[in-house]
């Protein structure tokens, strides 16, 4: 009797990167589900898929190659590259893994605020004339990382978040809300938050209500020159608004690890912008917990989640869906 196979829709590398070793009594397949081509071959036939949480898409499609499904397992927070309608219909269960690369986003989110608010300058030559070229360009563009400090998204990675700038001495307040609560970090109503927050990180996952949370009226209500950081999800901010905000010195900067479409296309507003603009805008290719430790606590907790249902156990971990 064949073993059952994994589908594990990552890059070979990325796995053995981490030192993990493929459960016994199980074969496993590997594929980049960056590559839909890929995804399908990846995925035909197997009893298990693993895939990256906004990379491929799992719908009724790939589902038909692979009929003996017993589970989709994301290696990530995110569940909003599954249709969870169709994988119901088919008893099959969607679980994530909700909170392990918190530390490694939450720290992406707090090196974009230092990169905008102070770069780096590199010396490249010795001598004199190089090195006060130097001196002179970093002092002309640094500042101290200072003021209020408003995160939206109170989950796993917004209390990361809110507690290392806490650590570095700034403010922090929370947006609140009726279901959290944290004695620590003060709650505010949204729109106070915007107002009077130097820097605004946003780490809201996808769901129908968070659909531009930040749209172009909320932006708008922004401080006059703040921050603005976004590790959440891409669509819980209008990428449009961000980029006319910029333009017009609204917004005195901004870092972006998630966009409304990834890989952003050639004509996304953050690729055209004007020069003064771009200069104050910081993009990463979703990245955040793309961390050794995260992948490594990721791909752990998703095959133990395999070898779980292989034994007739409950998973753990059930993703609620995109519009819980």
């Amino acid at each position: 009797m064949p073993e059952p196979l994994i589908a594990f829709l990552w890059p070979e590398v990325d796995f053995r990167a981490t030192g993990l070793t493929v459960p016994d009594g199980f074969a496993i397949r590997f594929g980049r589900a960056t590559v839909r081509a890929e995804v399908e071959a990846g995925a035909a036939g197997a009893d298990y898929i693993l895939i990256g949480s906004g990379f491929g898409f799992v719908d009724k499609a790939l589902l038909d190659l692979a009929p003996r499904v017993r589970l989709v397992q994301l290696t990530g927070a995110g569940y909003d590259n599954v249709d969870h309608a169709e994988c119901a219909r088919r008893g099959i269960p969607v679980c994530h893994v909700p909170g392990l690369n918190a530390p490694s986003v939450a720290q992406l989110a707090v090196q974009l605020a230092f990169r905008l608010t102070r770069p780096l300058t590199m010396i490249e030559a010795g001598g004199e004339t190089e090195w006060l070229a130097a001196r002179k360009a970093h002092a002309d563009m640094a500042h101290e990382l200072s003021g209020r400090v408003g995160v939206i998204g109170y989950g796993h990675i917004g209390k990361q978040i809110a507690r290392m700038f806490r650590g570095l001495g700034l403010e922090v307040v929370r947006a609140e809300h009726a279901r959290q609560h944290d004695p620590e970090i003060q709650g505010v109503p949204l729109d106070e938050l915007l107002a009077t927050s130097d820097i605004v990180t946003v780490s809201l996952p996808a769901r129908r209500d968070t659909h531009h949370v930040l749209n172009r009226e909320r932006v708008g209500r922004m401080k006059p020159g703040a921050m603005l950081i976004h590790v959440g999800r891409g669509g819980v901010v209008d990428d449009d608004a961000v980029a006319e905000a910029l333009e017009t010195g609204r917004l005195g900067a901004a870092g972006f690890d998630v966009f409304e479409s990834e890989p952003l296309p050639p004509d996304h507003p953050f690729l055209n912008l004007s020069e003064a603009a771009r200069n104050r805008l910081l993009v990463t290719p979703h990245v955040g917990g793309q961390t050794f430790e995260s992948k490594r606590r990721n791909f752990e907790v998703a095959l133990s989640n395999v070898v779980r249902v292989s034994r007739g156990e409950e998973p753990i971990n059930r993703a609620p869906g995109p519009g819980s």
